[in-house]
């Protein structure tokens, strides 16, 4: 019912694939052949895909080159030579039918969900079409071309090759087989895993997804976004630490091949040197949004949440001195939001009446923390493919900006004026009125006077 949380590749598996795509790649030279398409046109309309217009990444021929050079040391011995220009000799390309076929296709993983909008850059569709005639003429010559590795294939291999070419999509039995009693146990495990999810019994899923992960062969990180769920709603604190040890123990130092189909999306489960992992951005946001909730929340301690938020910022400026953090906009984002909060947290605490030295250094403080908000955000819009709320963000530092600088409003200096006026006032009606005026006095007079 749910995908089995397993990477399995056997040798029939690859041998499968390898005569799929075989395939695929000869109908496609024997279309361009019969269309006039020249290999330069081959490529389909994908998202913008400027920063991946390369066949194949170099890290991966430098690994390439390595692995020959170990296994003529293996054999050769000490006699083979270290010099540089040997590893400078090019590499013969490895026969993968995958890798043929992939390459012709640009992956937008660099640039995910970013598709391009510019009018003038558009490209018209690809219309080309086929008539019955020439589809069997490439039908024809896909089979003729595939006689050879057919007769050595297995019969399952060929059952699934036949299968394919008719437009068939086969159930994979290695994750069906009714004797692999383990495959079995995992199926169940997960299909009661997301049942339970779904019907927030926490608990129970908390319990099928420890089961799980114990299991042999399963892979943590097709199951961390659940994991992390229920942790989060079961142990909140724990749910943290859980992110935190993946983000340390899985390694982002393996290169990246634009030009493999992977079983498993590495944007999303795994990283690289050129791709962060989704779990680490999701432990450093999830760490930001409780660490700044918990300085606003005054039942909490504030000793604990600061030293946990000066260790998260501590931990992210050791993250950006290498790949893949360096070149990750989002990441940045997030050290400038760490620096905002800090300042955030400064600027309130700042108490205007401090003279003298103390003064100086509570507001370069949170000057220091504004100016690393601004670099950091900065460095974030120049690594280009992420965006924010410039405009907000600008008003909110003014804000903890002027905190530092209080400002007497014109209401509170008449107020001001008021009272001292009350305190001038003389406490004898006497003093302030020296003729007690009668009325009646002024009348008698005024009558006299006519």
């Amino acid at each position: 019912m749910f995908e089995l949380p397993l990477v399995i590749i056997s040798k029939r598996t690859r041998t499968s694939n390898k005569l799929k795509y075989q395939y695929i790649n000869n109908l496609n030279k024997k279309y361009d052949g019969i269309n006039g398409i020249s290999n330069g046109q081959t490529e389909l309309p994908t998202p913008e895909n400027s920063a991946t217009e390369t066949s194949e990444n170099e890290e991966v021929v430098q690994q390439k080159r390595r692995k020959i050079k170990k296994r003529w040391k293996s054999v050769v011995g000490e006699n083979y030579s270290d010099l540089e220009s040997d590893d400078e000799q090019p590499v013969e390309e490895v026969d993968n039918e995958e890798r043929k076929f992939y390459r012709k296709y640009e992956k937008p993983q660099l640039t995910f969900e970013k598709w391009q909008c510019d009018p003038k850059r558009r490209t018209p569709i690809q219309r080309h079409r086929i008539n019955y005639s020439k589809m069997n003429r490439m039908q024809r010559y896909g089979y003729k071309r595939m006689e050879t590795p057919l007769a050595v294939s297995s019969r399952s291999n060929k059952t699934f090759f036949h299968a394919v070419t008719q437009g068939y999509q086969l159930y994979d039995p290695t994750y069906g087989r009714v004797n692999t009693f383990q495959l079995k146990h995992i199926g169940i495990l997960t299909s009661l895993l997301h049942i339970n999810v779904l019907k927030r019994k926490w608990e129970l899923a908390y319990k099928c997804f420890a089961l799980l992960i114990r299991i042999p062969g399963v892979d943590v990180r097709t199951l961390w976004g659940l994991g992390e769920r229920i942790l989060a709603e079961r142990q909140p604190r724990r749910s943290l630490e859980f992110l935190q040890w993946m983000s340390s123990v899985y390694s982002t130092k393996v290169p990246l091949a634009d030009d493999v189909n992977y079983r498993m999306a590495p944007v999303f489960t795994k990283g690289s040197k050129t791709h962060t992992p989704k779990y680490t951005t999701t432990w450093l946001w999830e760490c930001l949004i409780r660490y700044a909730n918990g300085l606003e929340d005054l039942e909490v301690d504030s000793r604990d949440i600061e030293e946990n938020f000066q260790s998260l910022m501590d931990r992210i400026s050791e993250m950006v001195l290498g790949p893949p953090y360096m070149d990750d906009p989002e990441v940045w984002f997030i050290y400038a939001l760490c620096h905002m909060v800090k300042a955030d947290a400064l600027s309130q605490q700042f108490d205007p009446h401090l003279t003298g030295s103390s003064r100086d250094i509570a507001s370069n403080q949170v000057i220091q923390h504004i100016q690393n908000t601004k670099s950091h955000l900065q460095r974030c819009s120049s690594k280009g493919g992420f965006t924010y709320p410039k405009r907000y963000i600008t008003r909110q530092l003014a804000t903890f900006e002027a905190r530092l600088h209080p400002t007497i409003d014109s209401y509170d200096t008449a107020e001001d004026d008021d009272d001292n006026n009350e305190d001038s006032l003389p406490d004898d009606e006497n003093e302030m009125y020296p003729e007690n005026l009668d009325t009646q006095l002024v009348d008698s007079e005024a009558s006299l006077s006519d």
